[in-house]
């Protein structure tokens, strides 16, 4: 499977200049991961794998087409337990993460199969080889001014995040849909308003946020709720100096609350840890991002009151318009340390 992954890779960027079709679109990223976690109890585990994705598009009418993407993680070598790279047996696995057809008409777009969905509690979550991709029908609507309506049903997904990365499961145990509601609205100027309901078989999320991009400094305010008195809300504030940019926010939670599917949308949320899945917890988060010509410095450091704290670094480089590299480091106190590091080649 390894070899035949690699070839199908290889094969498709010689041959990707062959697509004249302006109607076919084939694009892709080869990737290499490398990951490391340290802890006081255990002795580091590496994982090295290659990777990446091939996406299909193709323009049946003038509004109406079909899109494909194959995903696929390889270990290379040692295979430590690694859930951020591997399946849920510690193996290698390739999947048809998105499969739908597409439609335009007028102000909407429709999709109908496996897709990629990004918004606050249901996300790709890209951290590691395999993001998530959800089957569902989602449909996106600006038929009002300044405004992007979001419907979403979805039953099941795969990727990162996913106790089975490697095959489509449900997200409920009841096997029902999960419905998403969303707007956002960016009629004030350099202000967007966004409101968003889920509804799981026995609770319902709800999320609000306002941004604002002043000529002083960008704010921002969150507010989720998760029923039963279990929400959170938070304040984010950063500041540009040319290439610097400096940020601050903070989070307090009542009773608990849950990142949903994927990274969570919290304010202080670090490269590992956020406020989710502890009672009452609070976190403060400052950090800073430094960039050069096509490099990009990052480090923050996020204060939790329950739980360990963080500190993360984070560079990263531009070495071509298709090639990019990037190095993480996370360090999580007595949760020992989180290192990945990544090169990037799209096509």
């Amino acid at each position: 499977m390894k070899k035949t992954t690699l070839s199908l890779v290889v094969a498709t960027l010689v041959s990707a200049p062959l697509f004249a079709d302006d109607s076919l679109k084939l694009e892709g990223e080869l990737r290499f991961g490398a990951v490391q976690t340290d802890t006081e109890t255990t002795k580091a585990q590496t994982t090295l794998a290659l990777g990446g994705k091939l996406s299909l598009d193709k323009t049946w009418r003038e509004n109406f087409g079909s899109t494909i993407t194959f995903f696929t993680t390889n270990a290379l070598g040692n295979q430590d337990e690694e859930g951020l790279f591997l399946g849920s047996q510690n193996q290698s696995y390739s999947i048809v993460g998105e499969a739908y057809i597409w439609g335009r008409f007028a102000n909407t777009t429709l999709k109908v199969g496996r897709q990629s969905v990004e918004n606050p509690f249901v996300n790709s979550d890209d951290i590691g080889m395999v993001p998530n991709t959800y089957q569902a029908i989602s449909l996106e609507n600006k038929s009002l001014k300044k405004t992007t309506l979001t419907l979403l049903a979805l039953d099941k997904y795969a990727g990162v995040d996913s106790d089975v990365p490697e095959s489509f499961t449900y997200v409920q145990d009841s096997h029902d849909p999960l419905y998403v509601v969303g707007v956002v609205y960016e009629g004030f100027s350099n202000t967007t308003l966004q409101a968003w309901a889920y509804a799981f078989d026995d609770v319902t999320y709800s999320y609000f946020e306002a941004s604002y991009e002043g000529s002083f400094a960008n704010f921002a305010v969150q507010y989720a709720n998760q029923e039963h008195s279990n929400s959170a809300y938070g304040v984010q504030v950063e500041k540009s100096f040319d290439a610097l940019s400096l940020n601050a926010s903070y989070n307090k939670v009542e009773g608990m609350v849950s990142n949903g599917l994927g990274g969570g949308p919290f304010f202080t949320s670090s490269e590992d840890h956020t406020i989710a899945d502890t009672q009452d917890q609070e976190a403060l988060h400052v950090g800073a991002e430094y960039s050069y010509n096509d490099l990009t410095l990052g480090a923050s450091y996020t204060d939790f009151d329950k739980g360990e704290d963080e500190t993360d670094i984070a560079l990263a480089y531009r070495v071509t318009k298709a090639h990019s590299l990037e190095l993480i480091y996370s360090d999580m106190g007595d949760d020992g340390t989180l290192t990945r590091f990544f090169a990037h080649y799209n096509f």
